[in-house]
């Protein structure tokens, strides 16, 4: 089974989104360079974070490096594919993000590719909130989720930003 991820963040200084971006994009597998660049965002405890992910997931080069990281709207977007741990390893880079940048706008959708299934993240304060939602069994629990779940992810975020199957098939 695969899941496929986005990751949404967003932070009020370009510095910090470009070293971000870097982040994702210039370690390509290498664990050393993992660290130095999120010692780069978190001088004082990115090593430690960088770490602590870098036990978590399987690979470096695959579970930590997007295959599409790109921009919409403020907000850059970046798409993992990953095995059935997948949304384990997408909620533990996003505890890891919010802990190397505290003031990060940060949150995340994801879908196994076998039945219409998502997984949807947020942060709420320090918290992070997960839900799960099955779409297409059922046209009331479809409106349901609409205004539940997704009315709540999508919640502050760009007009341009549709996440969600429901969201495909009404387009």
């Amino acid at each position: 089974m695969e899941l496929h991820s986005n990751l949404y963040y967003r932070h009020a200084n370009a510095q910090v989104m470009s070293k971000l971006d870097q982040l994702f994009q210039e370690h390509r597998g290498d664990a050393d360079k993992f660290i130095a660049l999120a010692c780069g965002i978190n001088p004082e405890n990115g090593a430690e974070l960088a770490r602590d992910i870098l036990d978590t997931v399987d690979n470096i080069e695959f579970d930590l490096g997007p295959e599409l990281l790109y921009p919409i709207e403020g907000f850059s977007i970046a798409h993992f594919v990953h095995g059935s741990s997948g949304d384990e390893f997408i909620e533990a880079i996003l505890f890891f993000l919010k802990a190397l940048v505290p003031d990060i706008h940060v949150q995340a959708w994801g879908c196994g590719d076998d039945d219409p299934w998502e997984f949807w993240f947020k942060f709420e304060g320090d918290e992070l909130i997960r839900e799960d939602d099955e779409p297409f069994n059922d046209p009331e629990e479809d409106e349901e989720i609409k205004a539940n779940i997704y009315s709540w992810w999508h919640a502050g975020l760009p007009e341009k930003i549709k996440e969600g199957f429901l969201n495909e098939e009404t387009e």
